[in-house]
């Protein structure tokens, strides 16, 4: 409107005729509508509008608002308009326009989504108009139109099948097999969505159209995106080696703050465990195609190019900022080298882009309790009592366990009970689940102001985070603050300068003691919190243990982590396909403990103080760590094309430095008086250390591309580092990878064979050699003086003497562990897009794996590990997609598999083991069962007696003796000696499996109907061996604990011969004959659960545009919703084996969110 009126002006100063002036007015209208029509959107096409003695310029600024239209006119038009009264509610567009210049001196054209407004003369201007009533448009609709044409592909070809609807209701139609069709919409100015897969969407206006060609666009091909690769980029569809991406969808609306938690089952052959859902304790593991050492080893986590410090930057950062994720899996890595063998996870965090938007997103989660961990009830307790004690003479240890005691204890009658060791206490069914854990409420804030210009780009984000666990007597949870800048800024054609800028804090707060084995599997469940006068009862009357009071008064133990991270990339283009690149990265993280332990006072049931206290040595502690990294990389990339030929290089270094500091500070005897500081604990006893230490790694590093009209594709990297790590001669290692790849469906001859449903076909191979730095020292190859202190002499005339001697010994020979792997995959596209597959097949070598070797004693000291062992691994991973639409519907599913297996070829000979889970055992995969096979029980005396006849009682917790008190009975564990040797013990063991996850999968289901969205991921194991262990084990692991639950009513009796369990017996050593390291203790933790279900709704754009919103979704989000599992003691898949540690239960969250955009 502005530029026309000054072209006006500056056209009446040129001296032309009248009609010349005319017509240059209205080619300047036409010329400005053309170019507002590039531009114009599509919005709602209905209008609700009410107002009065309101002026044409207002209407037209409302209806712009709603629906995306844009005026043209001349304002000295609108001076002879009248002002109007009007009041309707979901007109169209024409509607509005025909009641608001009825009687005015003015007319109106509709050119696309433009609104063109001219003079009409011969029409009187009325001052007002008034409209007496409102138009109800819905009970007045114009009659229907109808509506012919095609729809045709980018050639023109005709698409038959497509989807044809009118938009924003619900008639709609297919295309035949000419690609026309005829549809029947409400009146003029109604808009076609036209839909067809492997096509993007398309909206046409009609206006007054009623016959129409439509042409698509081909969508972006899944080959055809952008994904990360290490220094650098690359189409998908020129990647020779395995890279899966995950892109930012992945991240949202789930109800997590920890990314890794989002990233579980995501994607084949990234495993990710944990061992708790306690807030910032989940003890999470992370692993790319299974292990690689016996040293064990976790992925490199690069951000932004960038390798983190350590892994809780990326524990930490907020999954809203996070743009995708890259896991570079096979010899692709090599180009982080030494780092690379356990597999390298690219995170690109997000940048602005477009007009200036703000999205603020909300999100409160309610934690509920999950699988509960299997303990008794006072009455299941002592059913298991009176089951064990049928038997076995009754142990004389509490003094307690008369018949009639247990009796009364099974009916559930609470009261005043006689032991013969502690005197009356109290005994009552004590529901420690009640009395710790209610449902939380945690919460999730974030907000983000990106946009950008011609020269300037920029993302400010700010991220706040509560996560509580579901403890009820205290805070325990994680609270989490995020804040990131992105800026980019060009500074001229040819140089640009991308920065960004990042502070992340969080502090987890939970008590200091009652959270561990003691929460619920050592307390037998027979004692209260409190006693009638409100305080801490003891556990029979006299003990120290009582969660509850332990969680709420023992003291508090609060840990925080402060990083701070500045990157820097400048990039020049020096000539044509020429570029320099230089990056620097500062990374300071800081982080403290603070834990103090208080004594808490317990009583009697009478109130008299208890003989003992919780915490009984009281103590504090604190530690300090400050980490500075630092990282240095200089690139240059060259691209050429020559003809078919393409070729890319990428030649750089790169230098990092580490530079750790500790401190760390205890002493003994606080008081509970609020001030808990190091300086006003007692001096009783005192312990002070520190440490320091560094480490560089200087890297060359290079890549090179070529590809051949991009169909053969070649790719070779390499990377030279050295470590400060190793002693001279040492320092150095090369780390390569060399992989092809081959594009079928670029061939004539795919083509000459007419197969329209293969979209893309590529097979690729790679072998590559990366290293590993995991339990490599920082001065390893020194040999260093450790000091003490030596006490001469009796304890009346002792001399104190300072004391020097050597740590170990050192090898100057020491390196790198190198893993060598080979890769072959194959990906392919099929029916138009819709069907994604993906396999690889790979296997890798650790055959320089730092390993013991065993000496003689006379060697004088501990040596190193050395180069000496070998390490196999194999496996394969699987991935199959498929999306589609049909109307307004859209829906996809993925599922994806992976396996993965290793065996230790060499570790010096090491092929002992005792039974249960061994860590490395020669012939074996690491962390391998070996258990005793039985042959059911003991089923009579007689039966028991031939068993002692046969085989030889050698020791305790093998075979028991023949004695009275220890014999094996009826119901007993029959085991076999399998070496036929007439003994039962540990050489009996034999190999049934191991703990690796395997068969690890996920399943995404997605859904979208017009503006409802549906996602719910599923992830699970298919095989996984455990054997509990701990305190709920198995029945009686000693008498004083809690027991399982899960094992009430399958143990054998007389009754129940055909039981899945033997007898309960309250002896320690049969118990453990019975139960420890048997063949039918070990279980497949196979399960699969419900990670994550989201149902969200968008507001439509009408409903919203009034309080300038740009969208506006409410959402569901559920964690761990249920599961299905083939555990059958009652614990939670995901826990692993330990039955005590921690008895916190897995949690599971539901939360509502909102996201807004302006």
């Amino acid at each position: 409107m502005y530029l026309s009126h000054c072209l006006h002006r500056y056209l009446r100063k040129i001296k032309v005729g009248r009609k010349e002036l005319i017509v240059m007015n209205y080619l300047t209208i036409f010329l400005l509508a053309t170019c507002l029509h590039l531009t114009a959107g599509v919005y709602s096409q209905k209008v609700t509008l009410s107002g009065e003695n309101i002026s044409l310029k207002q209407v037209f600024k409302e209806i712009k608002k709603q629906t995306g239209y844009t005026f043209v006119y001349r304002e000295v038009l609108l001076q002879k308009a009248g002002k109007v009264n009007v009041n309707v509610k979901n007109a169209s567009v024409q509607q509005v326009l025909d009641i608001c210049f009825r009687n005015q001196p003015l007319s109106y054209t509709i050119i696309n989504n433009n609104i063109v407004v001219v003079k009409e003369s011969h029409v009187p201007a009325v001052p007002v108009v008034t409209v007496e009533k409102p138009v109800k448009v819905e009970t007045a609709p114009p009659p229907p139109v109808k509506i012919t044409g095609v729809v045709l592909n980018e050639t023109g070809a005709p698409l038959a099948n497509a989807n044809v609807a009118e938009k924003g209701k619900l008639n709609s139609v297919m295309t035949r097999g000419d690609g026309s069709f005829a549809i029947m919409v409400e009146g003029p100015g109604a808009t076609l969505v036209v839909s067809y897969v492997g096509f993007d969407d398309k909206q046409v206006f009609l206006g007054d159209k009623t016959e129409v060609s439509i042409k698509m666009s081909v969508a972006q091909a899944p080959m055809e995106e952008q994904v990360v690769v290490g220094y650098g980029t690359s189409k998908k569809a020129t990647v020779t080696g395995a890279l899966e991406p995950v892109t930012s969808k992945n991240f949202e609306s789930r109800a997590v703050s920890n990314p890794a938690l989002a990233l579980q089952g995501s994607t084949p052959g990234l495993t990710i465990t944990r061992t708790s859902s306690r807030p910032g304790n989940e003890e999470l593991n992370m692993q790319i195609r299974g292990v690689t050492s016996v040293n064990g080893g976790s992925p490199l986590i690069v951000i932004d190019g960038i390798p983190v410090a350590n892994t809780n930057a990326f524990f930490t950062m907020n999954p809203d900022d996070i743009e995708s994720v890259n896991v570079l899996k096979d010899g692709m890595a090599a180009i982080f080298g030494s780092r690379a063998a356990n597999g390298v996870i690219l995170v690109t965090t997000k940048r602005g882009k477009g007009k200036t938007k703000i999205d603020y997103g909300y999100n409160a989660r309610i934690n509920t309790l999950g699988l509960k961990t299997p303990a008794t009830t006072m009455q299941q307790y002592a059913s298991m009592w009176i089951d064990a004690i049928t038997q076995d003479p009754k142990p004389d240890y509490w003094g307690w366990q008369s018949m009639d005691n247990l009796k009364k204890m099974q009916q559930g009658i609470e009261g005043i009970y006689s032991t013969s060791k502690w005197g009356d206490i109290f005994i009552g069914n004590a529901n420690r689940y009640d009395e710790l854990f209610a449902t939380r409420l945690s919460q999730q804030h974030n907000l983000s102001v990106s946009g950008s210009s011609d020269k300037t780009s920029y993302r400010l984000s700010a991220a706040y985070a509560d996560n509580r666990g579901p403890l009820a007597t205290a805070y325990d949870g994680k609270k989490q603050y995020n804040l990131r800048l992105n800026y980019d800024y060009k500074l001229t054609e040819k140089v640009k300068l991308q920065t960004g800028v990042t502070y992340q804090r969080d502090i987890t707060s939970s008590p200091s003691s009652g959270l561990r084995f003691e929460m619920i599997a050592w307390d037998a469940p027979l004692f209260p919190a409190k006693n009638p006068f409100g305080l801490w009862y003891a556990n029979f009357g006299v003990g120290d243990r009582n969660s509850t009071a332990a969680t709420m008064d023992g003291g508090r133990d609060t840990r925080s982590n402060d990083l701070v991270r500045t990157d820097i990339k400048a990039t020049a283009e020096l000539l044509k396909g020429l570029e320099v690149e230089g990056t620097v990265s500062y990374q300071v993280n800081q982080y403290r403990m603070d834990n103090y332990r208080l004594t808490v006072p317990t009583y009697r049931w009478n109130g008299a103080i208890a003989e003992k206290n919780i915490n009984p040595e009281s103590d504090i502690r604190a530690q300090s760590d400050n980490t500075l990294y630092q990282n240095y990389t200089g690139l240059l990339r060259y691209t050429k094309t020559v003809g078919s030929h393409r070729f890319t290089a990428m030649a750089g270094m790169n230098a990092e430095k580490n530079d750790y500091k500790s401190v760390y500070g205890y002493r003994t005897n606080i008081g509970a008086d609020g001030v808990y500081d190091l300086n006003v604990a007692p001096t009783d006893y005192v312990e002070a250390k520190g440490g320091r230490n560094q480490w560089g790694l200087y890297s060359y590093i290079g890549r090179l591309n070529y590809g051949f009209k991009g169909t053969y594709l070649l790719e070779l990297v390499a990377r030279r580092d050295g470590s400060s790590r190793f002693a001279p001669g040492n320092k150095w290692s090369n780390f390569y990878d060399v992989s092809a790849g081959w594009v079928i469906t670029n061939e004539n001859f795919i083509r000459d064979l007419g197969i329209t449903d293969l979209n893309y076909l590529k097979i690729r191979s790679g072998y590559g050699v990366m290293g590993n730095n995991v339990n490599i020292g920082d001065y390893d190859y020194i040999s260093d003086i450790a000091m003490g202190n030596t006490i001469f002499g009796s304890v009346a005339t002792s001399q104190t003497t300072v004391r020097l001697n050597r740590n170990g010994l050192t090898s100057n020979d020491r390196t790198w562990e190198r893993v060598k792997m080979i890769n072959v995959g194959i990906d392919a596209v099929m029916l138009r897009n819709r069907l994604t597959a993906r396999f690889d097949y790979y296997k890798k070598r650790n055959d320089g794996m730092l390993i013991n070797i065993l000496y003689p004693a006379v060697l004088g000291g501990n040596a190193p590990q050395t180069n000496n062992g070998v390490l196999d691994v194999k496996g394969w991973e699987a991935m199959l997609g498929w999306r589609d639409k049909i109307g307004d519907f859209s829906y996809n599913v993925t599922v994806n598999i992976a396996d993965s297996r290793n065996k230790l070829v060499a570790l010096n000979g090491a092929a002992a083991y005792n039974p249960g889970l061994v860590a490395a055992v020669e012939g074996h995969p690491l962390n391998s069962w070996f258990m005793y096979s039985t042959r059911g029980f003991l089923t009579d005396q007689k039966m028991v007696d031939l068993y002692y006849d046969r085989y030889t009682a050698i020791a305790q917790g093998e075979m028991p003796a023949a004695s009275d008190d220890v014999r094996l009975r009826a119901g007993d564990t029959r085991k076999r000696d399998v070496n036929g040797d007439g003994i039962i013990d540990q050489r009996d063991v034999k190999y049934m499996g191991d703990a690796a996850p395997h068969y690890t999968f996920g399943l995404t289901l997605g859904a979208g109907w017009k503006n409802i969205d549906f996602t719910a991921f599923l992830q699970g194991v298919g095989q996984q061996y455990i054997e509990r262990t701990g305190a709920l084990a198995y029945p009686f692991w000693d008498i004083y604990t809690n027991q399982n639950s899960s094992f009430l009513g399958n143990t054998w009796t007389p009754e129940n011969t055909g039981a899945k369990y033997p007898r309960l017996t309250t002896n320690k050593d049969r118990a453990r004959w019975n139960y420890l390291h048997n063949d039918f203790m070990l279980q497949n933790n196979r399960y699969l659960r419900l990670k994550s279900l989201i149902v969200g709704y968008t507001l439509p754009q009408s409903m919203i545009s009034r309080i300038k919103l740009e969208r506006v979704r409410v959402y569901f989000s559920g964690n761990d919703l249920f599961e299905f599992t083939s555990i059958k003691d009652g614990f939670d898949p995901e826990q692993g084996a330990n039955s005590q540690l921690d008895g916190y239960p897995f949690m599971r969250t539901w939360s509502f969110g909102l996201n807004l955009g302006l």
